[in-house]
């Protein structure tokens, strides 16, 4: 996609949506033409989340509070 700087800052949502769809945005100024693209994002994420609340205990550390089947991968 090409634009200028006037439709950028003018319709900057759809230009936004065409960046993040992996299409990568030529802006053409004055000085010469800039490039917008998109990082990837990670695909998995890094922590899980749990579906209930963790009871806390002194032996927090050599057992866990939560079953494996409380834990949601997912989120």
């Amino acid at each position: 996609m090409r634009t200028n700087v006037s439709t950028l800052l003018r319709e900057f949502p759809r230009v936004r949506r065409a960046a993040l769809a992996g299409e990568t945005v030529i802006i053409e100024t004055r000085e010469g033409n800039l490039v917008l693209t998109a990082e990837a994002a990670e695909k998995q994420p890094t922590y899980g989340s749990m579906r209930d609340r963790v009871q806390s205990s002194a032996d927090d550390l050599d057992h866990p509070t939560l079953p494996d089947s409380k834990w949601d991968p997912e989120l």
